[in-house]
């Protein structure tokens, strides 16, 4: 396992830009069609934390409302349960990753997690 340590102005700054810049059902289609890229590939939507953690955070309209979206990866290996739900926590999700409404592996390398944003939830975050 390795160590997480978190760089709390990049989560801040991500946190900020996917406020402003929320994927409607519209923008998913569109990447799901390989239309638009992914948030991925966006680097406002990205933080790298040290030991080779990527974090990909983004706000998404889905069917039961706005949604949390996050995606946490390690250069060479799955990143452990503990360090996912540390992330979730910087980024106002409440919770643990059994919690959220769907949480899955991408090409087993990635946990990702999707997690309904309550009305009037902030978590320390305006959203």
């Amino acid at each position: 396992m390795k160590v997480l340590i978190l760089d709390k102005d990049a989560v801040i700054k991500v946190i900020s830009y996917a406020q402003e810049h929320k994927y409607s059902m519209g923008d998913l289609r569109r990447v799901m069609e390989g239309i638009n890229p992914p948030a991925g590939d966006n680097p406002r939507h990205v933080c790298h934390f040290f030991h080779g953690y990527k974090v990909v955070y983004s706000i998404e309209e889905q069917p039961l409302g706005l949604c949390h979206h996050l995606s946490v990866s390690i250069d060479s290996e799955l990143p452990c349960v503990e360090a996912v739900e540390a992330i979730m926590k910087e980024f106002g999700i409440i919770g643990t990753i059994y919690d959220c409404l769907h949480t899955w592996i991408e090409e087993d390398r990635a946990i990702n997690l999707l997690q309904k944003i309550e009305p009037g939830e902030n978590n320390g975050h305006s959203i």
